[in-house]
């Protein structure tokens, strides 16, 4: 398992942060690192609450189950051109699952340019 990064965010703070993204209908930039797979897209919370977390985007419907999730709220490192640089790091709240699982979520993530 990969050793979390940023500052412990505490559960209850976390649910308040995922409540007022739903509220206010913010665009989150989601990537989900599992053991098979993963998933990089964006969305807005329409659902967070009894350990649910669900976005919906105009394409897809995602959710996940973060009752034991540990939460941080700091930098992360991703490459929105893939496999091309620069490096962008943007501040994100993170989930951390005991099976080695780790999603990041971050606000202001624009879709990537159409060319």
């Amino acid at each position: 398992m990969q050793q979390p990064e940023g500052a412990p965010l505490a559960s209850q703070d976390a649910w308040r942060k995922f409540d007022e993204w739903r509220a206010e209908s913010r665009q989150i930039g989601i990537v989900f690192l599992g053991a098979s797979g993963t998933v990089t897209t964006s969305g807005t919370v329409t659902q967070a609450r009894m350990g649910r977390l669900q976005f919906n985007s105009d394409t897809a419907e995602i959710s996940f189950r973060l009752k034991s999730a540990n939460f941080t709220y700091g930098p992360v490192q991703m490459f929105p051109n893939w496999p091309n640089p620069p490096a962008v790091e943007m501040i994100a709240v993170q989930a951390w699952f005991d099976n080695g699982d780790w999603l990041a979520m971050a606000e202001r993530v624009r879709p990537p340019a159409v060319r």
